[in-house]
Order: structure tokens, then C-alpha cells, then sequence
């Protein structure tokens, strides 16, 4: 008997999935269905074909049709999952000319995410669809959002980008390198804080103003104006109340995003205290033969071992290799947690960080010891080399690594992954510290940043010291 796979969503995780299920299993049916007119292409690299480093758009398609059809994976494009009967096991399809009903033996739900607007007056279209944006107000999550900001994101035009997250620092420089003028408004006391520390934060901001953005932290975007078209914001000072207004020709809200799990509950999928699909290692959800991958799901931490949401699309894809290997009758599993590896580069800076930050740590009672170094990418005397700060986070009382995060110009994100090895290996500051790395003059200095920060670590352990001081 044939297997049928359905799989819910064609992004990355979808599409990955299908590939995976596709090599487990050379004669399963597999379709996919996807909301989209595109079939899998790279989120990550919207905000680089907004500014024009990706010429075109259509370049960040991964997955041609092309590609899926010589691997007998069907791909329903501008297509929608409207309901499933899981008793008679059937997904119901809405087609652009037609409906369908698919049966299934497995089904993978990759739906993915929407962006996450905030009720702010004024920014949906009066008279619109529900959750339609006013004229000139954008989320980036799709193709179209890109192209409608190129539209408008032209030289010399003003632009507001709401949030300071990695897609709002990304958009930005996009914007910027367009010759727009940007300023960035952010609810909390700093750029990026649900990535890196504040500390190190604070070299990203010095990134920004090097550039010519203006960010204001700590303002809370609290109505747009404009009537038909939005023209500016209007943001209150968190400290002091006092309001001010921001013109501008463009409005991106770049706040978050939420996970679209509305089909999984239909089909009794359970939602976590995330408020995401809940998963096992096996991406199976409660519901059997049912498996659910990427930014609507929720798997734990590694180190904290509480349930997080990643949305990253590297997470998204091991979930979707192990899902479609499971769904096709294999058996694989993931790992026991994740550690949310990231990197981000706007404004010549480049960030990476592993691990939980400070604040996630004091969250489950952990006060980490901290190295933190300023040490340089080569060596001394060879011309060229860059600042880099290091900062690992290690446990008070056994100096195992919990996490660590990286700034500087360059050579950064390689360093990170080493982190990443060693928290997964269970290795403390003091086996890292020790580790034999690689020199050349004008590769790498003779001593690794990453191996002094672990030093420094390991010399407050050995005192005694329990501070996140450095």
C-alpha cells in the first residue's frame, strides 16, 4: 500500500520535510500545500533582497517546482488547508480554481508564523479586512511585504521601523543602504535584548549611530497617524510620559511573530505554555501520525529545559528532516533541547550568540559567572585586525558553559559554533579554556578570544567569585 503524506505549509520545514520523507520512503505520495504563489524560499534573506544585495527577489526561491516535480513531490501553490477530518483522516484543500480533499497517513503541520502587530490606534485599514494594514504601514514575512517596502523605501524618503529585534535592525540598514532615512523606536531599554545581554548590546547601538540611524529605546509606540495613508507615529518615553511624533513616508512593524497553530487545534493538537504546537522528539504531536516542525512549535531549551520558540530556520529544518523521515516510516529524533544558535550583521556589526542570555538564566535561579574579554581577531602586528568582545556565561559552581555571545566586525559567527559544541558537549570554562585552537598570523592569533573569556571565567571561579560582573 502506498503511504500518502500531506504536509501543511511550504517553507523551509515544509519543503524539508518532504525531501526527507521523499529519501525515507521512494514511494510515498507526498504533497504540499502552500498559501503562497512561491514555493520554499529564504525568509532570512528578505531584508537583503529589500536593499538590492539579492538582485532580485524570486533569487531567494530555494525549492524551484522544478526540483519538487523530479522528486515526484507535488506542491499546491496558492493553495489553503481549510479544515481536517482527522477520524476519516482527510486535509480539506481550497485551490485557486477548485477544492480538494487529500487523505493521509501522515500529516506534517509546517505552518509556519504571521508577524505579530500590536493594537496600536490607527494602524489597521479603516474599513479593511480584519488585520488589514493601513496605506503605508508593513510587517516582512513574505515576498510581497519586500516589494511593498522597496515601493516606497526609496532614496531620500523617511522610514519608521517599530522594534529593534533582528528583523527590525535588519530592515533598517536595508532601508538605510536605499538612502532612506531611518529611525528605529523600541519598547525596551536596548536593541536586541532577546538575543544577547545589554552589555554587549550596547555595541550594536554604537553600530547604528556610526551609520546615521536614530534609535529611540524605551519609547512605546502608542497610535500612527495619517488618515487614508499613515505619514508617522506618534511614541510616549516610557520614563517620563513626554509624547513625540515621527514623520514618515513608510511604517514597518517589525514586533515579533506568533505562531499560526489554528489548524492544529481544529485537529486537537495541544498547545503549549508557549502557546504553541507541543511536540515530542520525535516532532509528533499528541495527536498520532500527526508532526508538527519550525516556528509553530514548541520544543525545550537545552540548558534551561524550559518549553521555547525558536523561529529560526536552522531549528526549523532539523525538526523537518527528523519529521520527514518519522512521517515516512523511519525513525529518527531530535536532540533533548535546543540552543537557539543565532547571528545577525546589520550595520557592519556582526552579533552571534548561544545559550541563554542573563536575564533567561536568572529566570530559573541561575546568577552566571561571567568572562567577558576585549581581545582583537589577529595578531598584534598583522595589519587588519578587528575588535572583538567575547562573553561566555558559565554555571557559579561547576563552571559549565550555559552560554556564550560574540561582537565584532568579523570572524565572528565561526567562534560562536565552537560555544555551541562545547555547552552541547556539557564541557566547562575550564576544558574550553584548554582547548588547542588553530593559529596563522593572518587567519587567527596564537591564543583564541574564545579560550581567553573562558580563562577569565575560570580564574573568578577559582576565587570564588559569583557575579555577572566583569
Amino acid at each position: 500500500m502506498v503511504r500518502r503524506i500531506v504536509i501543511v505549509g511550504g517553507g523551509c520545514g515544509g519543503a524539508t520535510a518532504a525531501q526527507f520523507a521523499r529519501k525515507t520512503d521512494r514511494t510515498a505520495e507526498i504533497t504540499i500545500v502552500e498559501r503562497e504563489p512561491y514555493p520554499q524560499y529564504s525568509r532570512c534573506g528578505l531584508p537583503y533582497g529589500i536593499s538590492g544585495i539579492i538582485p532580485e527577489l524570486t533569487n531567494l526561491i530555494e525549492a524551484p517546482e522544478e526540483r519538487l516535480k523530479k522528486n515526484r513531490i507535488a506542491c499546491l501553490l496558492g493553495s489553503s488547508a481549510e479544515s481536517v477530518d482527522k477520524a476519516k483522516k482527510i486535509v480539506h484543500v481550497k485551490c485557486p480554481d477548485k477544492r480538494l480533499e487529500l487523505p493521509y497517513d501522515s500529516l506534517i503541520l509546517a505552518t509556519g508564523a504571521r508577524a505579530a502587530v500590536p493594537p496600536i490606534k490607527g494602524v489597521v485599514k479603516e474599513g479593511g479586512k480584519p488585520g488589514e494594514l493601513k496605506q503605508g504601514v508593513f510587517v516582512l514575512r513574505t515576498i510581497e511585504d519586500a516589494r511593498g517596502i522597496q515601493s516606497l523605501g526609496t532614496k531620500g524618503k523617511r522610514a519608521v521601523v517599530i522594534g529593534a529585534g533582528l528583523v527590525g535592525l535588519e530592515v533598517a540598514e536595508a532601508l538605510m543602504i536605499r538612502g532612506c532615512k531611518v529611525t528605529i523606536v523600541e519598547y525596551l531599554s536596548n536593541c536586541i535584548l532577546a538575543m544577547i545581554d545589554d552589555d554587549m548590546a550596547q555595541l550594536m547601538n554604537e553600530a547604528i549611530a556610526k551609520h546615521g540611524v536614530k534609535m529611540f529605546t524605551e519609547y512605546q509606540v502608542t497610535e500612527l497617524l495619517g488618515d487614508e495613508k499613515s505619514n508617522g507615529v506618534v511614541a510616549k518615553d516610557r520614563k517620563t510620559g513626554e509624547e513625540r511624533e515621527f514623520y514618515a513616508d513608510l511604517i514597518v512593524v517589525a514586533t515579533g511573530q506568533r505562531g499560526e497553530t489554528e489548524l492544529a487545534k481544529l485537529v486537537g493538537c495541544s498547545v503549549g505554555v508557549t502557546k504553541q504546537i507541543v511536540v515530542d522528539d520525535r516532532t509528533e504531536t499528541c495527536e498520532k501520525d500527526v508532526y508538527a516542525v519550525g516556528d509553530c512549535t514548541e520544543y525545550p531549551d537545552l540548558v534551561t529545559g524550559k518549553p521555547s520558540v525558536s523561529g529560526l530556520g536552522t531549528i526549523a529544518v532539523k525538526m523537518a528532516m527528523v519529521a520527514g523521515v518519522n512521517a515516512a516510516g523511519g525513525e529518527d529524533h531530535l536532540p533533548k533541547g535546543f540552543l537557539l544558535t543565532r547571528a545577525t550583521e546589520p550595520f557592519g556589526c556582526q552579533v552571534a550568540a548561544v545559550g541563554p542570555t542573563t536575564p533567561q538564566l536568572e529566570t530559573i535561579g541561575i546568577k552566571p559567572l561571567v568572562g567577558k574579554v576585549r581581545s582583537f581577531t589577529l595578531p598584534d602586528y598583522y595589519p587588519g585586525r578587528k575588535e572583538i568582545y567575547v562573553k561566555v556565561l558559565a554555571h557559579p559552581q561547576t563552571g559549565k558553559i550555559l552560554g556564550a555571545q560574540i561582537v565584532g566586525e568579523e570572524r565572528v559567527h565561526m567562534r560562536i559554533n565552537a560555544f555551541a559544541v562545547a555547552i552541547q558537549a556539557g564541557m566547562t570554562v575550564d576544558d574550553l579554556s584548554k582547548v588547542e585552537t588553530a593559529y596563522c598570523p593572518p587567519a587567527a592569533p596564537t591564543i583564541d578570544p574564545i579560550t581567553i573569556a573562558c580563562e577569565a571565567a575560570k580564574l573568578k571561579l577559582a576565587r570564588g567569585v559569583r557575579t555577572t560582573q566583569t
